[in-house]
């Protein structure tokens, strides 16, 4: 028995010594794939060579749109951080799909670094709801914008201050304007890192090449789609006349939401393409549910005829009325 119990022991000793070689054989990526499955799915794109746009969205409705439309067909997800990142196609090519939180805004700019950080990335798209600042724009439009300009970036200036700021709050008493001791507001630039420098600017600018694929399009389906307007994007979403009236009155920004800015922020800092569709929903208020699926469905429609128009050659002929 003794010396049974001697071999079983020699074995044991052996089969150990095997194991730890054959993990030491093993290679880093692969160890790393094992410890991180949404690594070791990227790796596998990677390894064959390929190149993936992303699709990033910031609500359940935006997603349910996106689903019932049928042009994405999905063949793996991963989870990340509780992201979880839809791997699949769209007209034969490579797309990644994700829902991420946007309150705050902060949630938004994760999601794109980790997309960033983990794909091949060949471009970014967003799309959603909005709400319409401009009376010239009815519901169920899809607005492109092509400036994004941060208004959540406040510097709250005392009354009487030596320099005060855009927004006076004496200018909004009730029923005549006046001194209020709230002061004013003086809105900030933001600070975008721009081929390897940092730079303080207003406005963002969506990717001009993606943008004038997008103008291309100017219906579809009888959703009408608006070009050239400007976009106010903050975490304070005021539902307000007299704000509304100030944001279109000063800045001549058409619609506003909440996640724009931190995607566009997001592409610029890592060098990739993007462009915006936002569907209108309402008026300075994305709680209605009807009108927001409705301005997500139409804006699916549009982001469907951008990505044919991106990805494959059009016909000359080609004619979207």
């Amino acid at each position: 028995m003794a010396v049974a119990g001697s071999r079983r022991m020699i074995w044991a000793v052996e089969m150990a010594v095997i194991v730890m070689g054959l993990m030491a054989m093993a290679s880093p990526t692969m160890q790393l794939s094992m410890k991180n499955p949404l690594q070791g799915a990227v790796q596998k794109i990677n390894d064959l060579g390929l190149s993936v746009y992303a699709i990033i969205v910031t609500a359940t409705s935006s997603e349910e749109a996106f689903n019932e439309s049928g042009i994405f067909n999905p063949d793996s997800s991963v989870v990340c951080k509780g992201r979880t990142f839809l791997l699949g196609t769209i007209y034969g090519r490579k797309f990644v799909f994700v829902n991420s939180p946007d309150s705050p805004a902060i949630n938004v700019a994760i999601t794109m670094e980790i997309l960033a950080d983990k794909f091949n990335l060949l471009g970014i798209i967003y799309f959603g709801s909005a709400g319409a600042l401009n009376d010239s724009l009815s519901i169920g439009n899809v607005a492109v914008p092509n400036l994004i300009g941060s208004t959540g970036l406040w510097t709250w200036q005392p009354i009487n201050a030596p320099k005060e700021g855009l927004l006076k709050f004496g200018e909004f008493n009730y029923p005549e304007k006046g001194e209020n001791w709230l002061g004013s507001v003086q809105y900030d630039r933001s600070t975008a890192y721009i081929n390897g420098t940092f730079k303080e600017r207003f406005w963002i600018r969506v990717t001009p090449e993606w943008q004038k694929i997008a103008e291309e399009i100017c219906e579809v389906d009888s959703v009408q789609v608006v070009h050239g307007l400007r976009i106010s994007s903050a975490d304070t979403y005021v539902n307000n006349e007299a704000y509304k009236n100030f944001l279109y009155n000063t800045f001549k920004t058409s619609v506003v939401d909440k996640s724009s800015v931190a995607v566009a922020l997001g592409a610029y800092t890592n060098e990739l393409p993007f462009i915006l569709f936002n569907g209108v929903s309402n008026y300075a208020n994305g709680s209605d549910v009807k009108n927001s699926t409705l301005a997500n469905a139409n804006a699916v429609k549009v982001l469907n005829r951008f990505i044919q128009r991106l990805l494959l050659p059009v016909p000359a002929s080609y004619d979207d009325e």
